[in-house]
């Protein structure tokens, strides 16, 4: 676990979730409203990171699995060409009551640790836009529509 500031832990999930501390970081996902998750989706992640605050899960974020059709699909609609056997750094979300403490930064530092070549990330969020570019990650292409906003590619190599 990485302790820093704060009572927060922030450390990459080396457990088999519950099914209470999964359905936790389903509702802290599907609240920021970006992206449809259910648990079968979260449990395919490759890999996993979890902010706690004393037992309670405050924040979440993943390297999803390979999925080299949606990568071709996202690689379009920027127009930003990519390889397609990429993964993607995505589900980073913190509860609203423990937003604004860095939870996302550290997350998404957490998840980068052991992770070689590249990866991408789309997102229409200004704030994930700041933690994805002070993580390294590029914005690639152009932006297009997404569900509630202009998404953006970004891209770490």
């Amino acid at each position: 676990m990485t302790e820093a500031r704060s009572d927060y832990r922030v450390a990459l999930c080396t457990r088999e979730l519950d099914e209470a501390d999964l359905s936790r970081c389903v509702t802290i996902i599907r609240a920021g409203g970006a992206v449809d998750v259910d648990s079968t989706k979260l449990r395919a992640a490759t890999v996993l990171a979890l902010a706690e605050n004393g037992d309670e899960v405050v924040g979440v974020g993943s390297v999803k699995p390979v999925r080299t059709a949606y990568a071709t699909g996202i690689a379009k609609k920027s127009g930003f060409d990519f390889p397609s056997e990429t993964p993607e750094l995505g589900y980073v979300a913190v509860d609203a009551p423990h937003k604004g403490k860095g939870l996302s930064h550290r997350l998404v530092a957490e998840l980068l640790r052991g992770q070689k070549g590249r990866l991408f990330a789309t997102t229409d969020d200004r704030f994930m836009k700041r933690t994805l570019s002070a993580a390294g990650f590029v914005q690639k292409g152009h932006e297009w529509k997404g569900r509630r906003g202009q998404l953006s590619l970004w891209v770490r190599t």
